[in-house]
């Protein structure tokens, strides 16, 4: 009877672990309107390297690691904060 109830309560605590809620995600560190900004291929490392120029008035928003760039086509583009430079926004 004993081993039942351990079983039990196991098999209780193992359906339960996973029951959480989700960690929220951050909020941005800011958002703005871009002016300027570019989005790199690679980390400048010396090999061949080519970038991407942030549309003007696209809409940006920056986090801790990433910057996610709103296009006028409502596609968006992600990028690490590694990868972006010059970045101006308004």
């Amino acid at each position: 009877m004993k081993i039942a109830l351990y079983i039990s309560a196991l098999t209780i605590s193992l359906l339960t672990a996973g029951c959480s809620r989700p960690a929220q995600p951050s909020p941005p560190l800011t958002i703005g309107t871009a002016i300027s900004g570019m989005i790199w291929e690679h980390q400048h490392d010396g090999i061949s390297n080519s970038a991407w120029h942030i549309p003007k008035e696209a809409r940006v928003d920056v986090y801790d690691h990433a910057v996610i760039v709103y296009l006028a086509d409502g596609s968006r583009r992600v990028a690490s904060l590694d990868l972006v430079t010059d970045l101006k926004l308004k």
